[in-house]
């Protein structure tokens, strides 16, 4: 895996800043996303980690501009940086513009969380995928059809041209996955977003899937950025991860770092809830005490503070901590690492 100097500019391809995706509803605003700062480096994959609540999706959706109303991109920007000069700011455009279009699906592309409900029931799986390679690429009908062949067959689907013309319902669950995945490479992305891309799956299929966009990642060597709430799987595929809690990102770093040395109180408990063979004799798991906040009552301060076992009493309920930088590629948002010179 890649895991070249990651702080060149020229290998970013993709920097998030002051990320804020709100949704304003009749019982108040749902800040789903708050102020996220990250970078996805050129042809790595990067962990998106966290309980379900904390804003991963949505962070995923917004970099696409998806985000259904009534939620909306309130500010910060996405830059896309597609190759020399060129870089495009993905929160300025205008949701219907065709600079938009050409983005999703040709350079950034999306596996969803539910292949059951992303693709149509009502057209064939061929149908489908030539749609989307015509779309974005300049191609007759019959080239997009070899394509797509090409690509279903590229992520180990039997007997290609027969499920070319298989509708989704029709196909397991892992089959549809795969043709999801197929849809989101057939046109080169360099970014690939996969949401939890194997969430429906059993542990066989989900292995396969996971190894299959590895391999992939090196055939077309593309960035992925997968989000996840398993970090077993992060310790499989990832080079970097990022931590989020309720909209924030509260810690980034390499992965042997997370690992190894987490340095928030939410990561460190976040890795002492993992189940480990060979240690069930030593008593219970550790889960993190209590839940995820109601969205609309953000408690004041730190919001993991609630449910921290290192509070600084007096100070983490009433201060929010600013992005400590412990190494170069290693920030913390924690008033435990916050330094007192400022």
């Amino acid at each position: 895996m890649s895991n070249s100097n990651h702080n060149a500019g020229a290998d970013i391809l993709l920097d998030i800043r002051g990320l804020k995706t709100y949704f304003h509803l009749d019982e108040g605003t749902v800040r789903a996303v708050d102020g996220v700062d990250f970078t996805v480096p050129r042809g790595t994959t990067i962990g998106i980690v966290g309980e379900s609540g904390c804003g991963k999706s949505v962070t995923a959706f917004s970099i696409l501009q998806l985000v259904e109303k009534p939620g909306r991109i309130e500010e910060g920007s996405i830059v896309l940086n597609t190759g020399g000069q060129n870089r495009v700011d993905i929160a300025a455009l205008d949701h219907d513009s065709e600079e938009l279009r050409q983005i999703r699906g040709k350079d950034i592309g999306m596996i969803f969380q539910e292949p059951m409900t992303s693709l149509s029931m009502m057209y064939t799986v061929g149908f489908q995928m030539t749609e989307a390679i015509r779309l974005h690429m300049d191609v007759e009908k019959d080239e997009a059809r070899d394509r797509a062949i090409e690509m279903l067959q590229a992520v180990g689907i039997p007997r290609p041209e027969q499920r070319f013309d298989a509708y989704p319902f029709e196909l397991s669950g892992g089959m549809r996955q795969r043709v999801m995945i197929a849809m989101a490479l057939s046109c080169d992305p360099m970014l690939l977003i996969a949401d939890e891309p194997t969430t429906a799956l059993d542990v066989t299929t989900q292995a396969q899937i996971l190894e299959l966009m590895q391999q992939l990642q090196e055939e077309f060597g593309m960035a992925i950025m997968l989000i996840t709430h398993d970090l077993g799987v992060v310790a499989e595929m990832c080079s970097e991860v990022v931590v989020m809690y309720l909209g924030e990102v509260v810690e980034q770093a390499d992965v042997d770092t997370i690992f190894h040395n987490p340095q928030h109180p939410y990561t460190q408990a976040l890795l002492q809830s993992i189940p480990r063979l060979g240690h069930s004799h030593e008593g219970r798991l550790n889960p993190i005490v209590g839940s995820v906040p109601d969205p609309y009552h953000r408690p004041s301060g730190c919001p993991f503070h609630p449910r921290c076992t290192q509070i600084i009493t007096g100070r983490c309920e009433t201060v929010h901590p600013e992005i400590s930088r412990l190494d170069p590629r290693h920030t913390v948002r924690c008033l435990l690492h916050e330094d007192p010179h400022g």
